[in-house]
């Protein structure tokens, strides 16, 4: 089997490392390594990659993929919600119970797209009310972020800067609320342990006893969560 890889060079990197996301692989490597040394690490992989290339591949082939229309189901929270498109003046998306309705103007030609904008941004205003709600109470003193924000990350799922700035995909609201949770843990463990060191899971045990429950969940709904053209996990 011909493994397809995406290769991305980076002055700041001083190894070469493997990603399996998404039923894709991906090779970030330092800019002086050569194609030859790079296809040299991957085929000495390649069992690791093919079994999990296989695994994410299966779990892919059995969603359905989405069209950004009326009649899908999108989960906030873990909690499906049904998609439904209305003609309006006025473009917007609003939650009504167990529905999320979006208005589409006439005008509009790319419908798909526009339910896709409108989605989206309803995930981030509403992600972002969650964070501001969880930091409003968080009384960790010694964990404190600078700040905290919303990105499109594709392949993870926050980010914690030296600075300690917080950012998260919009697409971990996909999640069970405890797994938003324990990811947004995860991140401020890192304001104390910027690494993944046994002493970093420690500060993540201490803060988030049952880290391993989420831990699994994501291995298991991961791939398929942060993937962009699918429909749920």
């Amino acid at each position: 089997m011909t493994l397809i890889y995406q290769i991305n060079r980076s002055r700041k990197r001083r190894s070469v490392a493997i990603k399996v996301k998404q039923g894709e692989v991906r090779v970030d490597a330092p800019w002086y390594v050569t194609d030859s040394r790079i296809h040299a690490v991957v085929e000495q992989k390649r069992e690791w990659i093919e079994k999990h290339l296989y695994r994410q591949q299966q779990q892919l082939q059995a969603l359905t993929r989405r069209l950004w229309q009326a009649g899908e189901e999108i989960r906030w929270l873990g909690e499906p919600l049904l998609l439904k498109v209305q003609t309006g003046s006025k473009g917007q998306c609003e939650r009504h119970e167990q529905q999320l309705l979006v208005t589409v103007p006439q005008r509009v030609k790319q419908q798909s797209a526009y339910i896709e904008k409108h989605v989206k941004a309803w995930f981030k205003q509403h992600a972002l009310q969650w964070l501001d709600a969880f930091f409003a109470q968080w009384s960790h003193a010694e964990l404190q972020p600078k700040s905290w924000a919303l990105a499109d990350f594709s392949s993870k799922w926050g980010h914690c800067s030296v600075k300690g700035e917080l950012k998260f995909t919009w697409k971990l609201w996909l999640a069970p609320e405890s797994v938003v949770r324990s990811v947004v843990l995860h991140e401020l463990a890192h304001l104390r342990e910027f690494n993944h060191s046994k002493a970093f899971w420690q500060e993540v045990a201490a803060i988030d006893p049952d880290y391993q429950v989420s831990e699994r969940w994501l291995k298991q709904h991961g791939s398929t969560t942060l993937a962009p053209n699918y429909l749920s996990y």
